[in-house]
């Protein structure tokens, strides 16, 4: 029962952290996967604008919150050193291989493979992710000592480190 309620626990750790990141992600790889390729008629030129437009959605809210959490014992400055070194430390392996390999690879094939646009992009988006997170979550347990958290969110089970990203309330 133990061992059930820790993963879970993880398991929730991980949904709070990432979620508000891979909306905004999300959001903006659909996004501009579709005017791409409406725009060219390309699944090239959208797999490379998808990726590119995911990164952009996605670290714009990891770099969003780091700021503002560092910003509770820190300056402005060091608060941005240190959501950036907490961003490279985090996500800088993942992102990688995700953006050099994985990610553009599963947009092309998705759509080609399936013959549907939407179908395959969204197959596209969970190849990759999964792909993504398997190497992010590995750096995040790894270097947590390196990382910005949330001071204020609730407390992890079995450590002392919090880590919400989205506020329990």
């Amino acid at each position: 029962m133990r061992t059930a309620s820790k993963t879970r626990h993880k398991l929730l750790e991980w949904v709070r952290r990432y979620l508000p990141c891979e909306i905004t992600g999300t959001v903006a790889e659909l996004g501009g996967a579709t005017a791409m390729y409406l725009w060219t008629g390309s699944w090239a030129a959208a797999a490379v604008v998808a990726t590119v437009c995911s990164s952009v959605g996605y670290y714009a809210a990891a770099y969003v919150n780091a700021v503002r959490w560092a910003m509770g014992e820190h300056r402005f400055g060091v608060a941005n050193l240190l959501a950036l070194r907490s961003i490279a430390v985090e996500f800088g392996p993942a992102e990688v291989i995700d953006s050099l390999a994985i990610r553009p690879a599963a947009f092309y094939l998705g759509p080609v493979l399936t013959g549907s646009p939407a179908i395959g992009l969204i197959l596209g988006k969970v190849v990759a992710d999964v792909g993504f997170y398997a190497c992010t979550i590995v750096s995040y347990e790894k270097f947590r000592k390196l990382l910005v958290v949330n001071r204020r969110g609730r407390k992890e089970v079995g450590s002392d480190e919090p880590v919400d990203a989205v506020p329990v309330v």
